[in-house]
């Protein structure tokens, strides 16, 4: 019989565990050991959680471990921390975090989903209590308890979890700051199109303050103030939302390759370095297609396809998974972000000669009552005229519409081919001129 083991038991790791299980059946024994008490979790409805929507951690799992292990014959090991890898000899020692005992466990393969972990800022005062990150459903928890019990509420950072946390926040009654030390939020929108959200989170009286370095947190035992460059600011709770790095840590004792982006490198098997060694998730670059080169953007739906691919190939398929092209979508406040592909910014930096127009438009015909303007912005290359991103935001018909150009993007297609597109039409979703043909037609003009 042959072995399985998985690191990680959320996105990823499970993804590779059912899908090695289901070809393999009988003859492979697959092991799963997730160091938090949680799996199969959507990180991304934390904040829903938090601000009271969803009410109980429990809502955010999607299939329990008793599910797992009685539909799936998968044993789940949760409070299990794999802490180290013998790859020569096929092995990993496992603790139990709840009684303290080690155990060994042999394997034929293994499986790499370790995740991300949230950025600190280096600063002093990060071990106060009520100073938080938030990626596992503990921290969720941590979180909820910790802004029930005070009025301020201190943001590091203006990214998706840093701009949804702030509505959780609000729906709670909370007084919001966010601190941010550029001059922008949404770093990977273009400044013109992040302009539009951070008007929106102003008006919902969360106060944003630039240009601000955080020197230290402060507070006998538990979070008082924010000491920045910009004076202090109170905060009974204080959430650093700075991004994740990928949790490589295990992998690079055993010397498995890291890519440019400090995570994993794997080809499109999901095959890391080592033999008989399969990662994916947010510790694993992904092949960006636009840019044509690998690119580290954490991503649940990345996760689930990248472990689905692994554990086809553990299960002896020949599976590809082709790549990312860099699409998101966010709901904040009132607004639906999206965004696929690159940036103006971004494309610039890639070294592509490209150039960027906008246009603002409504989501549904004006014969019909309702509908909300949309903003579109397109990145284009200059010389072929294809499609290199796009951004909307509306109150309305951005997050969904956003996957027609993520379609484009994965085709290859010029803004010419995305103007001709046959889009659907009816007064009651969208103008018989869609948004996104009217900004295909400037762009292709130039």
């Amino acid at each position: 019989m042959e072995r399985l083991v998985v690191i990680g038991g959320v996105a990823a790791g499970l993804s590779a565990a059912s899908a090695a299980k289901r070809l393999k059946g009988s003859s492979m024994d697959v092991s799963v050991f997730e160091k938090s008490g949680y799996i199969s979790y959507g990180a991304c409805s934390e904040p829903y959680f938090i601000s009271g929507m969803l009410t109980a951690p429990e809502d955010l799992i999607e299939i329990t471990p008793e599910e797992f292990e009685k539909k799936r014959s998968i044993p789940i090991y949760r409070k299990h921390e794999v802490v180290n890898i013998d790859y020569q000899d096929g092995y990993v020692d496992v603790l139990d975090l709840i009684n303290g005992k080690s155990s060994r466990h042999a394997f034929d393969y293994l499986m790499i989903a370790t995740g991300a972990k949230g950025k600190n800022l280096g600063v002093p005062g990060e071990d106060l209590e009520g100073v938080n990150t938030l990626r596992t459903v503990e921290d969720a928890i941590r979180i909820q308890k910790s802004a029930v019990s005070g009025k301020e509420v201190v943001i590091c950072g203006g990214g998706y979890i840093g701009l949804e946390m702030a509505e959780a926040f609000v729906e709670l009654g909370k007084k919001v700051t966010i601190l941010k030390k550029s001059s922008q939020m949404l770093l990977n929108f273009d400044p013109e199109m992040s302009e539009i959200v951070e008007e929106e989170v102003r008006s919902k009286g969360v106060v944003i303050e630039t240009g601000v370095d955080i020197l230290s947190f402060e507070g006998d035992g538990r979070v008082e103030r924010v000491v920045t460059n910009k004076g202090d600011f109170k905060a009974d709770s204080v959430l650093i939302a700075k991004g994740a790095s990928p949790n490589v840590d295990l992998a690079n004792k055993i010397g498995v390759k890291l890519g440019e982006t400090g995570a994993i490198a794997v080809d499109r098997h999901q095959r890391t370095s080592l033999g008989r060694v399969y990662s994916g998730g947010d510790c694993v670059e992904a092949y960006h297609m636009v840019l044509g080169k690998p690119a580290y953007i954490p991503l649940g739906t990345t996760a689930n396809k990248a472990g689905r691919v692994a554990g086809e190939n553990i299960g002896g398929l020949s599976t590809e998974f082709r790549g990312i092209v860099g699409t998101a979508v966010s709901k904040i406040f009132d607004l639906e972000v999206a965004r696929t592909g690159l940036s103006l910014k971004e494309a610039g930096a890639a070294g592509l000669d490209a150039y960027a127009i906008n246009i603002r438009h409504r989501s549904r015909s004006k014969h019909y009552v309702g509908g909300w303007p949309i903003t579109v912005q397109f990145t284009t290359e200059k010389e072929t005229k294809r499609l290199l991103g796009a951004q909307m935001i509306g109150r309305e018909g951005a997050a969904l519409r956003i996957n027609v150009l993520a379609a484009a993007l994965y085709s290859g297609m010029t803004v010419e081919d995305v103007y001709r597109l046959d889009l659907g039409y009816a007064p009651a979703f969208a103008p018989a001129w869609d948004p996104i043909l009217i900004a295909a037609n400037k762009a292709r003009k130039g």
